[in-house]
């Protein structure tokens, strides 16, 4: 049985890889504040506290050592003009959107390498294209792609794959938990046929790396 351990399960796109990853029998270990109802084993961590991440670490290290896959899906955003940039939100951005993943890949780098395990970081396209009042989230999206391409070179010549996954807008709660507004989604991508991509991905043979995909809605 394969094992992947994913941020974020609770909500939006990380809880709808967890449903098609477990119905093509893997194993699911969540790192999230809150349990989803699914059948998984869950490690209660809220991703802006570094000894929360640090006991994540150490439970999987004791309890989950072997693992196929660490999927960075956790992320939030913050749509804020330049005038009102606010620290404490681009504090807690950048904790959840970069620090997270650097921190928990550092600290499970010796078991990604001797399982050969893939990383998956999941970004967006404004890692790659400037958005009006997404400076602070923007650059956080920035910052885990370059991430994502270090990781590339560092692992370079082993079987472990890094991929970038950057979708664009989809239907979820990201923009209404940061603006307050609920959004007419009608148009956006749905979450589903997402993560059937990014289970598409994961199952292709080890031969074939994904290093970065962006998928836009038409």
């Amino acid at each position: 049985m394969k094992t992947a351990i994913i941020t974020g399960v609770s909500d939006g796109l990380g809880l709808k890889i967890s449903e098609k990853l477990l119905k093509n029998g893997w194993k699911i270990i969540g790192l999230s504040r809150t349990k989803p109802n699914l059948d998984i084993e869950h490690i209660k961590t809220d991703l802006t506290k570094e000894s929360d991440i640090n006991n994540a670490i150490n439970e999987i290290k004791e309890k989950y050592p072997l693992f196929d896959c660490l999927i960075n899906c956790a992320g939030v955003m913050s749509v804020q003009k330049m005038k009102d940039l606010n620290y404490s939100e681009i504090d807690n951005l950048f904790k959840i959107n970069v620090l997270a993943p650097i921190k928990l890949i550092s600290g499970l780098i010796e078991n990604i390498r001797t399982n050969e395990s893939d990383i998956v970081n999941v970004g967006s396209t404004v890692g790659f294209k400037a958005y009006e009042d997404q400076c602070a989230y923007g650059s956080s999206k920035w910052a885990l792609r370059g991430v994502t391409e270090n990781l590339q070179l560092e692992l370079k010549g082993t079987k472990c794959r890094v991929i970038g996954f950057n979708p664009g807008g989809f239907k979820s709660r990201i923009f209404e938990k940061a603006t307050g507004i609920k959004p007419n989604l009608d148009a956006y991508m749905d979450p589903e046929q997402l993560a059937d991509l990014l289970v598409y991905i994961l199952e292709m043979p080890k031969t074939l790396e994904v290093s970065q995909i962006i998928i836009n809605r038409k």
